[in-house]
């Protein structure tokens, strides 16, 4: 019972530390994705690197088939009962349990069609070491530690490791033919954070005298999860998977996942604020219901905030991002950046409602229904287009699937939102952002007329991203204070007490 007891001793931080330790976490990820995104694209060949997403975006597919949920689901659960080591190492042991069981069935499969699909089959080598990426990816219970609100082992472990492989791609990776090198870079960093992971479980948690296992009283509520996790691997990851089956080659996979991994760093800033917000909103309504309604009203605004300022930001600068960060080669992937932006809106949104309102309040066949509805909107789009449109055919069909969920999220959790947004406030963020959207427009409008800047060119494209950034920042921040957003608000009180503390000093 040493363990249990030294379970007992780990320190749950304040929910500002956690913001800081997950913002941390957030911008190197991005520093890292920044650095390693250009420098891929610019040294592989499109279709090599369109190989290598390719088999990533169908191992991250099926580890959602050997996860069942249980990322989500486990986050809910462990922190239910994290102030009870016994209980917290029941409800560990037994999802273990669950998630040995279909990854051994999962990854059986994969073996099987990696033999005989002729499109796996000419890329074994590279698939084989995706299966292995799978299998780790089972057991990264990256979970129990969001649960137990572990930022900070969570923030210095994932920064080794995502400078670790840094290092190792700009060491490695030199020409078009290391595409293989990169591959196996992506899919096996993920080991020494999950082996990590798994010797600090069992550091810290005893599994003796439990007595027996109980997996039936999981059953009912994580096949909601498992639709739910299943369900968004299909729109998310399964389509670039459906993109690659039905062209010749991944040069289109190569244009699509260039715009999802630009969403994807958006998504680390949204989810910065989300991941931080679901233990303790957890925790909340089974401990303390009125501290609930207050943070979820200012985490709705940080994300209303952030989406919104993603979308129009794309809208007009996806083309020199796009330059900047993979060269004039990427340039048809435009367009679907674009879409991506506004996918990114709904997607953002509806993962903020699924997660801090309907999980929390124990609604998770509702949010498991309304994810369920992408996935036959995403097959029938996806099969539709992607043979004619390629990356943007791939783009439009997540962007409607993302909205059929998004409308009926926003349906099933009405009652909750009504009471902790008001339309006074979103009207005060849509027109924030749209005054910051009409002076960005106009500053890329006149940046692109002018002779010397070349949007083609590297040096143009920075320029023109950069200042389009700054001016839409300063624009946006100053129209939400005026307007007295409470996100700008309080932003700008935040910053008054951090100056007031560094003069103090």
């Amino acid at each position: 019972m040493h363990k249990n007891k030294r379970y007992s001793n780990l320190t749950i931080h304040s929910i500002k530390f956690n913001a800081v330790m997950n913002t941390l976490l957030t911008a190197s990820n991005m520093l890292v994705s920044v650095i390693t995104i250009p420098y891929a694209t610019r040294v592989l060949s499109v279709e090599g690197y369109g190989d290598v997403t390719f088999a990533q975006s169908l191992s991250t597919w099926l580890s959602s088939l050997c996860l069942v949920g249980i990322p989500t689901y486990g986050v809910r659960e462990c922190a239910r009962v994290r102030d009870d080591p016994k209980a917290l190492a029941r409800v560990v042991r037994e999802l273990l349990i669950i998630i040995s069981m279909f990854t051994a069935v999962v990854l059986a499969m994969f073996a099987v069609c990696i033999g005989v699909i002729p499109r796996l089959n000419a890329l074994a080598p590279l698939m084989w070491v995706f299966w292995i990426s799978t299998l780790l990816l089972s057991y990264g219970v990256e979970w129990y530690f969001q649960a137990v609100e572990q930022y900070e082992y969570i923030t210095i472990r994932s920064l080794i490791f995502k400078f670790l492989s840094l290092i190792a791609v700009l060491t490695f990776v030199h020409q078009e033919s290391d595409w293989f090198i990169y591959g196996a870079i992506l899919a096996l960093v993920v080991c020494g954070n999950n082996i990590f992971n798994l010797v600090r479980l069992f550091r810290t948690m005893s599994f003796y005298s439990l007595g027996s296992v109980q997996l039936r009283r999981h059953a009912k509520p994580l096949v909601s999860y498992a639709v739910l996790s299943i369900a968004s691997a299909m729109y998310l990851a399964f389509d670039s998977v459906l993109l690659g089956m039905l062209n010749a080659n991944n040069v289109q996979v190569a244009l699509y996942q260039l715009a999802a991994k630009i969403k994807g760093i958006c998504w680390q800033v949204i989810n910065a604020i989300i991941g931080v917000l679901i233990p303790r909103l957890s925790y909340y309504t089974s401990n303390d219901p009125s501290k609930y309604s207050g943070l979820l009203k200012r985490g709705f605004g940080f994300v209303l905030n952030l989406c919104l300022g993603i979308v129009f930001y794309l809208s007009i600068y996806a083309q020199p991002l796009v330059v900047l960060i993979s060269s004039e080669k990427y340039v048809a992937a435009t367009v679907p950046v674009q879409i991506i932006g506004v996918v990114n809106f709904f997607s953002c949104m509806s993962y903020f409602i699924g997660l801090c309102i309907l999980s929390p309040l124990g609604r998770e066949s509702k949010f498991a229904t309304a994810n369920l509805l992408g996935v036959p909107v995403s097959l029938a789009l996806n099969i539709v287009f992607d043979g004619h449109l390629g990356a943007i055919g791939a783009a439009i069909a997540v962007l409607v699937a993302e909205i059929a969920i998004f409308g009926k999220q926003a349906w099933d959790a009405r009652d909750i939102l009504k009471m902790a947004v008001t339309p006074t406030s979103v009207c005060k963020i849509v027109v924030s952002h749209v005054v910051a959207f009409v002076i960005a427009l106009g500053t890329s409008i006149l940046l692109s007329t002018v002779k010397i800047i070349d949007l083609l060119n590297t040096g143009g494209a920075a320029t023109v991203v950069i200042v389009g950034f700054g001016a839409y920042c300063i624009v946006w921040s100053i129209t939400a204070f005026l307007l007295r957003d409470d996100t700008a608000v309080w932003g700008m009180n935040t910053l008054k007490e951090v100056i007031r503390k560094v003069r103090g000093q």
